[in-house]
């Protein structure tokens, strides 16, 4: 099948490198996180205050104001947002507070940062938020933040007054062009009414320079009273409790934010690692595949049983694997001792020798298989029952031998804490005349010496890899092979999910007849 059609995401391989790298990931995260925590304490308190502005329609209803066309319009949250930013108001507003404080080394900074923040156009110390509908009317407010809750106040006040006198001046301009066009419509009526030609056009331009002199007293009553479209709603009160540095608060972010990124850094780096996506991958590295096996969690632990490798399609594939094996071992396949490695932890190698003698015992031929793993011994775990205990015979050194935990299959281990080439090889090869074959179940290759020296001194080495697992080790482990003389017989594809997954044609689980189908 073709190896380069588009794969699920790989969720048991991406939780293996996560595993793999959990200690150091949340050391790191820790470390990052209890810095930020020194480093935010260090800092100093940060107050924030806020002063209210209301934002009313501009409907005043006053005649003169519409009539002369100069009524403020409203204003949209944009324009407040500029006019805030606008040297008028910083500059009034500098002065206010300059004027509502005294002098201090706090005062000093603030005035500082304000300073830079006008330059740069940048809102950290001074923020206005809008709270308005769509005629623009509602609430703004406006937060300063200061050293000290004083500064905050005042800030936050001397802020607020300062658009409230740039919005009063905005509707004053408007007052101010209307009395203007008032006194140019009054003066005209004057030059005209000394050019009168008749009493009656006098009398009537009297009237209309009359009017016109009303509504300028009123436009002139107006500008000494004018407002705008903002109006103070409350004002500022000092803060209680500083906003910043929050220690806690930041550390949990650098913790959390650690852990997010540099599970994403892992995941990435991990997929562009090269990695077995078939059998032509591992066929690439000069050696045959004798069969692909498909995911299946097998159970661990005293007793388990062998239940799980005796149907469905893990049986059926197991199959190909014991005839490719016998296959390429040929007419030396009589008394051959092989072992059964792979180049990582987790890979399914004792899995894979455990089905496999299972297999192999149950076409006749009868295995010893050796339990030479002697950090883990999981031959122990899956053909020795907690509920019927087999009298294990003792052996020379460290060895204990069973001649027949199932039909046809005897096991050997050893309670040896190292792996020793040498004796394993003596103590194999005296209960190998008595069995047609042995499968030695090792220590990963790569991570044990011992394992390739154990593999040179027999008859051949099966490697069992992961579908997805990187190429490099796997690389690395053929060329040592190789370089140690050690006859590698192939390799085994575990958990591919291409593996034929069932079919009519397959083998029953022992003592259940097939289901018959009917055509």
């Amino acid at each position: 099948m073709p190896t380069d059609q588009p794969k699920d995401l790989d969720l048991t391989a991406l939780l293996r490198v996560l595993r793999r790298a959990a200690l150091p990931l949340l050391a790191t995260a820790l470390l990052l996180a209890g810095l930020t925590y020194l480093l935010s304490g260090s800092r100093p308190a940060v107050y924030e205050a806020t002063a209210s502005l209301a934002a009313l329609p501009t409907g005043s209803g006053n005649s003169v104001i519409v009539q002369t066309l100069v009524t403020a319009p409203p204003l949209p949250p944009a324009v407040v947002e500029r006019a805030l930013r606008s040297p008028a108001v910083w500059g009034q507003a500098l002065r206010d507070l300059r004027e509502r404080t005294p002098p201090s080394a706090a005062r000093s900074e603030l005035f500082a940062a304000l300073r830079a923040e006008a330059a740069t156009g940048e809102g950290r110390s001074v923020r206005l938020t809008p709270e308005v509908n769509q005629e623009f009317v509602g609430v703004y407010e406006i937060a300063v933040r200061a050293p000290t809750p004083a500064l905050a106040q005042a800030g936050a006040n001397a802020f607020a007054g300062a658009l409230l006198e740039w919005d009063r001046e905005r509707a004053l301009g408007s007052v101010v062009r209307a009395r203007q066009n008032l006194v140019t419509e009054r003066d005209d009526l004057t030059a005209r009414l000394s050019q009168a030609a008749s009493a009656l056009d006098e009398r009537t331009l009297e009237r209309l320079r009359a009017d016109v002199v009303q509504r300028l007293q009123q436009v002139e009553v107006l500008e000494q009273t004018v407002s705008g479209t903002l109006s103070a709603l409350a004002e500022a009160v000092p803060p209680q409790n500083p906003v910043a540095p929050r220690p806690l608060r930041d550390a949990l972010l650098v913790f959390g934010a650690t852990l997010v990124f540099g599970m994403l850094l892992l995941s990435l780096l991990d997929s562009l690692r090269p990695r077995v996506r078939g059998p032509e991958d591992l066929r690439a590295l000069g050696l045959p595949v004798l069969g692909t096996l498909p995911p299946f969690a097998a159970r661990r632990g005293r007793g388990g049983g062998l239940g799980w490798a005796r149907q469905g399609a893990f049986r059926e594939q197991i199959e190909f694997v014991r005839v490719g094996l016998l296959s390429g071992l040929g007419a030396g396949a009589q008394e051959s001792a092989l072992v059964v490695s792979s180049a990582g932890v987790a890979d399914g190698k004792s899995t894979v020798t455990a089905a496999l003698a299972l297999s192999l015992a149950e076409h006749g031929l009868r295995v010893l298989v050796v339990d030479a793993d002697v950090f883990r011994r999981t031959q122990e775990s899956y053909w020795l029952s907690a509920d019927a205990p087999l009298a294990a015979q003792e052996r020379s050194g460290s060895y204990r031998f069973w001649p027949e935990v199932a039909p046809g299959i005897g096991l050997l281990s050893s309670r040896a804490s190292t792996l020793d080439p040498a004796d394993f090889d003596r103590e194999i090869h005296r209960l190998l005349p008595s069995y047609d074959l042995a499968l030695v179940d090792t220590p990963p290759a790569l991570k044990i010496a011992d394992t390739l020296a154990l593999a040179r001194r027999l008859d051949g080495l099966i490697l069992v890899t992961d579908a997805a697992a990187p190429r490099a080790p796997l690389e690395r482990l053929v060329e040592d092979a190789g370089r140690l003389g050690v006859p590698l017989l192939g390799f085994v594809l575990n958990r591919f999910r291409d593996a034929v997954t069932g079919s009519d044609y397959a083998y029953a689980a022992p003592g259940r007849a097939p289901a018959e189908v009917t055509r």
